[in-house]
């Protein structure tokens, strides 16, 4: 067994190394008994930082340095740069992505496993090959006199406008903005002018979004603008996530991919930052030529969990030269005046300005903004008990009282509770418990093991059996049919109700508080953003800026100034290819 084999148990077992990553070194060490110990090492990177949401790694932020975070030993330390990539080049475990093998190393020092390499490049073929007009030929008369029809003149709506004007001239478009800049508004426009032209027949219109919850506000934004949509678009399928528009079934290839198109003119995927490398080279694949194909989201937003960062990665080639004509950035906010406190906030986090984003928190005329230090667990106990339980023991008293569900919903959905980490202290298994315990009193017995009345449940795991999605809230309630047992409450996005029997239920967690990523998509009144008591790897400018835009009304931000300037100062840009990848195909192919 080999020196990093056993560098790499000892790391595993403290907890620094994850256990595929060994055993993808493993696996190495058993190909190729006679490899340098240092492409056995470049291995388990590359597995780790795929676990983290990274498609690659980038030797040279890694050579001469500690490759694992809080190890410090010698083992697994990486080489230094020339010395290993000449290692890497040299080992028939490796390839340059021209042959398949575990490994691909490319000219400028990217390491990859070969399933990502293989993604990127064909992702970046894709939107290459899609970049470009469209084909139809649409009187431009007739345009512009559709487009006044839909737009004002006023000059804040020209953004979106012009977005809607290239939507008809291009086969991808990007749509970027942050909450409030009217994306889906755009879109809403956008499929009443595609039909004004002919463009597209409404049954051929799909819409789709990466989460049950963001599906569910797609379709609530479309029956909310029925007024301004002709009849006909009423026939537009509603709104799915991503895996089910394409057909995804257990243990079996997608429906729908590149042999068999998806029946569409058409297709609009909202909320495209959080889809992954994986599931958008899917979806690429699976449009037909000659339809036209719309990614709206925030490029300023955390990325997806899995790994890639391809709305970011498209928007950056975008921004230098490439895909021209595919972006358009809407910069007017709808929901926040210029003077606003929280938009300002929003600004100052996105650049990295750090003293700004203190000073419009610490303001006193700023009512909306508050910045609390949490200086030790008393204090944390303190702080909810003063500004979040008392809501959810509202909540409470109100499932008690045999409040109606419509009401419960809109009670629960007054406060958003978000949190950095899943775990750990001030994460959301500690935040969850200890608002779960301060209401266990007034329940007085009517539980369900940890589960209690007026209690919120999020759905960790799709289930379309029972139309149940990941990131669904539902509210705990009592049965009526089976006195003393719980269900679930569910609401759609018709208002429509349905109870569940929580043995029904698919995995769920206890949801008086959730993380940032699964808070992507929503909005609430007011949003409370605890910070870790320490600076760490998942804390990013993008983690805090996702996290504030989820505020429409007002927001606290629960940490100390250093956390949250630490937070702000640092990018969590994924490394990728994909943004060099296009620039390079539209140098080529222009």
């Amino acid at each position: 067994m080999s020196d990093v084999i056993t560098a790499l148990q000892r790391a595993c077992r403290a907890g620094n190394v994850s256990e595929m990553a060994l055993h993808f070194a493993g696996l190495l060490d058993r190909l190729d008994p006679k490899a340098n110990p240092s492409v056995v090492l470049a291995g388990a990177l590359a597995s780790e930082r795929a676990l983290s949401g990274d498609v690659c790694v980038h030797l040279a932020s890694v050579a001469g340095a500690p490759a694992f975070e809080g190890e410090d030993d010698v083992a697994l330390a990486g080489p230094e740069l020339e010395p290993w990539r000449q290692a890497l080049r040299d080992c028939a475990l490796v390839s340059d992505g021209d042959w398949t093998a575990p490994l691909v190393l490319t000219d400028d020092g990217r390491l990859y496993l070969y399933r990502y390499h293989e993604l990127e490049r064909r992702l970046a073929d894709l939107i290459t090959r899609r970049a470009g007009h469209i084909s139809d030929t649409v009187d431009q008369s007739q345009l512009n006199g559709a487009l006044d029809a839909l737009f004002s003149d006023d000059p804040a709506s020209a953004d979106q406008r012009a977005a809607a004007a290239q939507a008809v001239d291009q086969q991808l478009l990007v749509i970027s903005g942050g909450p409030g800049t009217g994306k889906t508004a755009t879109v809403v426009r956008i499929l009443a002018l595609v039909h004004r032209l002919a463009l597209a027949r409404p049954e051929r219109i799909l819409l789709c979004a990466p989460t049950g919850k963001a599906a569910a506000r797609l379709r609530e934004v479309f029956a909310g603008a029925a007024s301004i949509l002709p009849d006909e678009l009423q026939r537009v399928p509603q709104a799915v996530t991503v895996h089910r528009l394409l057909g995804s079934r257990p243990g079996q290839r997608l429906r729908y991919d590149a042999t068999r198109p998806l029946p569409c003119d058409l297709l609009i995927l909202d909320e495209a930052s959080m889809v992954d490398l994986s599931l958008m080279t899917s979806l690429f694949d699976a449009v037909p030529d000659d339809a036209r194909l719309i990614l709206l989201g925030d490029r300023d937003q955390l990325s997806s969990v899995e790994a890639g960062a391809v709305l970011g990665d498209i928007c950056r080639a975008a921004d230098h030269g490439a895909l021209p004509d595919c972006l358009v950035t809407l910069k007017h906010n709808w929901r926040f005046p210029s003077e606003s406190a929280l938009g300002g906030l929003a600004s100052a986090v996105k650049d990295a300005q750090v003293a700004q984003t203190t000073t419009l928190l610490e303001n006193p005329d700023h009512t909306e903004l508050e910045l609390i230090a949490v200086p030790d667990t008393a204090g944390l106990d303190t702080l909810l008990m003063e500004r979040v339980t008392p809501m959810f023991a509202e909540l409470q008293r109100m499932v008690l009282d045999g409040t109606d569900t419509e009401t419960l919903f809109a009670k629960r959905d007054e406060m958003m509770v978000l949190c950095a980490h899943r775990r750990g202290p001030r994460g959301v298994s500690d935040i969850n418990g200890r608002i779960q315990t301060s209401l266990r009193g007034p329940a007085k017995g009517l539980s369900d093991g940890q589960i209690l009345p007026g209690m919120p449940l999020m759905v960790m795991r799709n289930d379309p059996v029972l139309g149940l999605y990941n990131g669904d809230v539902g509210i705990v309630v009592p049965d009526r049919e089976t006195p003393g047992r719980l269900q679930a409450v569910f609401q759609d996005t018709q208002g429509e109700i349905r109870a569940i029997s929580l043995g029904r239920l698919p995995e769920h967690a206890p949801a008086f508080a959730f993380t940032v990523h699964k808070a992507q998509g929503s909005q609430a009144p007011a949003v409370t953003l605890i910070l870790p008591e320490n600076v760490s790897p998942i804390l990013s400018r993008e983690l805090v800026y996702t996290g504030i835009t989820r505020a429409e009304q007002s927001l606290e931000i629960w940490g100390s100034r250093e956390v949250l300037a630490a937070a702000i100062a640092r990018s969590a840009r994924r490394p990728t290819g994909l943004a060099d990848r296009l620039q390079r195909s539209m140098v080529l192919c222009p």
